[in-house]
């Protein structure tokens, strides 16, 4: 009974060990985007501990913000997972077809690399600005925070005038 507690035991810690594999991924959006709007590139390490971040050149963009670094962490039933994110927003200088070369990314075990990825930026005549989609949007910082429905206040009845109080004419003798 007791090997096949042990044997049930590695397994599990070498199951949970190896779905703990770092990974190191880069997304981008949008990927196609008219000439003088902005591109945000997160590139997102899962799983494991960021010794150093090394962002790649952004040939042929204007770096209009960033590093913005987030981290997260998440137990779920004795299982943790973590990950950093560092994004930028960009804006291309020229309209044409750009690569995001790859980032690079030290963990305690190993150097990681993100996949090159395409942007595709039009020309502009027309000076369109694109709207951003509220999945990137900082809570409340890029809209007005009093027009979101839930933070409206609510509108109150109105409360009637109190009828108006005559004055006392008072008379000295």
């Amino acid at each position: 009974m007791k090997k096949i507690l042990l044997l049930t035991t590695f397994i599990s810690l070498g199951l949970i060990a190896w779905s703990q594999e770092p990974s190191f991924t880069v997304s981008v959006w949008p990927d196609t985007l008219l000439l003088g709007n902005q591109l945000q590139v997160s590139f997102k390490l899962e799983n494991g501990n960021s010794q150093d971040f090394t962002p790649p050149a952004f040939e042929g963009f204007s770096v209009v913000a960033g590093p913005n670094m987030s981290s997260n962490m998440i137990m779920t039933n004795g299982v943790v997972s973590q990950s950093i994110t560092y994004s930028y927003y960009l804006e291309a200088k020229e309209a044409g077809v750009f690569f995001i070369p790859p980032a690079k990314i030290e963990t305690e075990e190993e150097a990681l690399f993100t996949e090159p990825l395409e942007v595709i930026v039009l020309p502009n005549p027309e000076g369109i600005i694109q709207k951003k989609s509220g999945s990137t949007n900082v809570f409340g910082w890029d809209s007005d925070f009093f027009r979101m429905p839930e933070f409206r206040m609510p509108d109150l009845p109105k409360e009637k005038e109190a009828p108006k109080k005559k004055k006392r004419k008072t008379y000295k003798l």
